[in-house]
């Protein structure tokens, strides 16, 4: 049997012939073998023996002996076979089961008689339909690429944009496009007739704790992000959006302190690129829409839709308006380059780095145990 294939099943009723077949020819010598003991006998000749048969008494001749010729008949005693009709006779028996039984083995192993190609051809019919299951299912992810070209794995379909949010700053609910300073440019402007059909092609939206040691490293980095690819006047690409909370570990400073010390200790906020909002909340029955949003339709490779610490970053096409790939709380900044550039180039995102899984894991492990961890009763509160 091929390595792969189906385990081998016996063909019903295949041997039924067979086993017929081997009843005729074996009984009727049996049974005939039990009446009497000469079954497959092989004929003999009758043997004749002298006997002597004493004469009477009154003869004349005392002495006078007759020989009289005998049959076996005359004795009640069988002839007995011979040891090499005996063999003969076993010989036959035993050629004759060996044919009738490899018979029956040619019915029944897959592969030697008719049940092989049976189990053949059912793995021919499975082949087909693994074939057509396959080939529905290209077409399918076709289509789905097609309907959805700049979405990753974890994105879902959403009849909302990020345009239909707002998000607070300085206690005034500023719509998304204006936050950002998007612009949509007319089909008949000279940027749509060069195929450009907004100003901001990429978003990057981070919640983020400005006395998480993890800030060190990425707030430099978002605004390194932005610097490259939105100038320094802001004027570019690329924006980058902050939005602190109060949950995962208490955030004690105001929202006008937050950004005074943003600015002063990394320069954060001084390109037009990089936006901070006031505090919102991300979980619980008091999230912010846009957040609850967000979180909803660009979930983790693990298919968790809550944020699991600070500094998640979230990609969005600034085109379409949606999410189109969720980084995790430790994954550098500098190495979304290569996905923002897709969407500047209008090309879809290349696939996640090495260590994009990786990272994944180990902040996992951090939800877990970690002191800026998102805690339900702890620090992650509904209002």
């Amino acid at each position: 049997m091929r390595f792969g294939t189906k385990p081998a099943v016996l063909i019903p009723y295949a041997w039924v012939p067979w086993v017929a077949v081997l009843l005729l020819l074996t009984l009727p010598p049996l049974v005939s073998g039990i009446r009497s003991r000469t079954a497959f006998a092989v004929p003999t000749h009758t043997r004749t023996r002298p006997t002597v048969r004493a004469v009477p008494p009154g003869d004349d001749d005392h002495h006078h002996h007759e020989s009289v010729a005998s049959t076996d008949s005359d004795y009640s005693v069988p002839v007995s076979r011979t040891a090499l009709e005996w063999t003969v006779q076993d010989y036959a028996r035993r050629n004759m089961v060996s044919v009738l039984v490899g018979g029956m083995v040619l019915a029944i192993v897959p592969g030697v008689g008719g049940a092989g190609t049976d189990d053949n051809n059912n793995s021919n019919a499975d082949n087909e339909s693994f074939a057509s299951i396959a080939s529905r299912a290209n077409v399918m992810s076709k289509k789905a690429a097609s309907e959805l070209p700049a979405t990753a794995s974890g994105v879902r379909a959403t009849d909302q944009t990020c345009y239909d949010f707002s998000l607070p700053v300085a206690g005034l609910a500023v719509p998304m496009a204006t936050l950002i300073n998007q612009v949509f440019y007319d089909s008949n402007s000279d940027e749509a007739r060069d195929g450009e059909a907004v100003k901001v092609k990429a978003i990057v939206v981070v919640n983020i704790k400005q006395d998480d040691p993890v800030a060190r490293k990425t707030i430099p980095e978002l605004i390194s992000l932005a610097t490259k690819y939105s100038g320094r006047d802001g004027t570019g690409a690329v924006a980058i959006v902050c939005c602190p909370t109060d949950q995962g570990y208490y955030e004690p400073d105001t929202s006008a302190l937050l950004r005074l010390k943003l600015g002063a200790e990394y320069g954060y906020g001084i390109n037009p690129a990089t936006i901070v909002t006031d505090k919102v909340n991300l979980l619980g029955t008091g999230a912010h829409p846009f957040w609850r949003w967000l979180q909803s339709t660009s979930r983790t490779p693990a298919g968790l839709g809550r944020i699991e610490g600070n500094f998640e970053k979230f990609l969005i096409d600034g085109r379409t308006g949606l999410p189109v790939r969720r980084y995790p709380r430790k994954y550098a900044p500098l190495n979304l380059q290569d996905d923002v550039e897709a969407l500047i180039a209008t090309r879809p995102l290349p696939p996640a780095k090495a260590n994009f899984l990786e990272a994944w894991r180990a902040a996992a492990a951090e939800a877990e145990r970690d002191t800026y961890r998102f805690e339900k009763g702890l620090n992650v509160f509904d209002q």
